[in-house]
């Protein structure tokens, strides 16, 4: 076949065929951009409120961490309150578990450095003393199964380590509060520690099982 020869038409229609392909290239850059700018745009808007939920977050944190420790607080006091009743029901007339006491004391606490140099501290709510027995109270506002266990595996020894004096005392546990969580007034009768509940300002001891330990 011989070369054809372009005629002005023909270039024409090229370049018509051109400025056509490039406005659609341009179209779709055109849509491409608008795309990349809502993207952008959803971006922002999506990081702005991740940050006001964050920042909704931390005030909700703040303000929870706020109701907790006033929570705290009510509850410590509430722990004192009952202290106080459990004290002055004792020293009446200083009798728990059968026994007479001659010295009942509140709030005792006490540090002592141990022969290999270690330091120990106790606190006891309640403490009542004769010549041969001692009684150690803990008092809660709502009694659990961490005070009961503190009371027999913390209480009960480092008494012996800071008060050598009372070494040979028989020891009496009780366990006093306005309330019991379930089951752990029954498992402190199956212990041998008696418990001491509050109603009002006054104080019933339930101390039937007690035993010396």
């Amino acid at each position: 076949m011989g070369e054809r020869t372009l005629t002005d038409a023909d270039i024409k229609a090229i370049f018509a065929e051109s400025d056509k392909q490039s406005a659609k290239a341009n179209a779709s850059i055109d849509r491409l951009t608008v795309d990349i700018e809502d993207l952008k745009t959803l971006v922002a808007k999506t990081t702005e409120q991740v940050d006001k939920t964050i920042q909704q977050m931390a005030k909700s944190d703040e303000k929870f961490a706020d109701m907790r420790e006033e929570l705290g607080n009510i509850g410590h006091n509430n722990g004192l309150v009952a202290e106080e009743i459990v004290y002055h029901s004792l020293a009446k007339d200083m009798v728990f578990a059968g026994i007479k006491f001659e010295t009942v004391d509140h709030g005792t606490v006490r540090s002592r450095k141990l022969s290999d140099g270690k330091k120990v501290k106790g606190e006891y709510d309640v403490l009542l003393y004769n010549g041969t027995s001692v009684a150690i109270i803990e008092v809660k506002h709502r009694v659990g199964r961490d005070a009961l266990t503190r009371l027999v595996e913390v209480q009960l020894p480092r008494f012996r380590q800071i008060f050598p004096e009372y070494k040979d005392c028989k020891m009496y546990l009780g366990l006093g509060g306005m309330s019991f969580e379930k089951g752990i007034a029954e498992e402190a009768h199956r212990q041998g520690i008696a418990t001491l509940t509050l109603s009002g300002d006054a104080v019933e001891i339930d101390d039937k099982d007690v035993k010396a330990w």
